[in-house]
């Protein structure tokens, strides 16, 4: 069986293990579907007190020109975040920039997550700050968001190995 640089393309591929400098401006990781519950949101509003009626309240809801409730884009951002899965290279979160809302998210969407590479930039020896380009798109493959999400990382698989290995406690024998 021979695979299609299509069937690549639509590939789930959405753990990124890799160390600063084994990423490749242009590399794209791509999640599996999770589909944003009733429970999703009220969890949500209760955890960030949002309970703006556009989320929270069903007539109102029904009254505007949404026609019924919307997922809270902050909650759409972090599912997606999580559906991209990181691994321990990254060090810290440095940023968020350019979101757009492109989309409207309701309750019952199944959302996907598109991570591109976009940029590098060398912070010292051991730091690297990668830029990727985030995606939330709908079952219908409809934009739905958009942002730059910068990160920390550790630059050299030598150095993530130690550090993973010196975090590790001993085995007893």
């Amino acid at each position: 069986m021979t695979v299609t640089k299509e069937a690549t393309r639509r590939a789930i591929n959405n753990r990124i293990d890799q160390t600063f400098d084994e990423l490749q401006v242009g590399q794209v990781f791509r999640s599996g579907g999770r589909t944003v519950t009733e429970t999703d949101v009220v969890n949500f509003c209760a955890l960030t007190g949002n309970w703006i009626e556009i989320h929270s309240n069903v007539h109102y809801a029904s009254k505007t020109r949404f026609g019924k409730r919307l997922v809270q884009g902050s909650l759409t951002y972090s599912i997606v975040t999580g559906l991209i899965q990181f691994g321990l290279g990254i060090q810290a979160n440095y940023g968020i920039d350019n979101m757009r809302f492109r989309s409207p998210v309701y309750i019952g969407d199944t959302i996907y997550a598109v991570c591109e590479v976009i940029d590098k930039k060398v912070k010292d020896d051991n730091y690297g700050v990668i830029k990727f380009l985030m995606k939330a798109v709908n079952q219908k493959g409809e934009l739905l968001q958009q942002g730059e999400w910068s990160l920390l990382m550790l630059r050299k698989r030598e150095d993530l190995d130690a550090l993973v290995a010196s975090s590790l406690p001993e085995l007893a024998a």
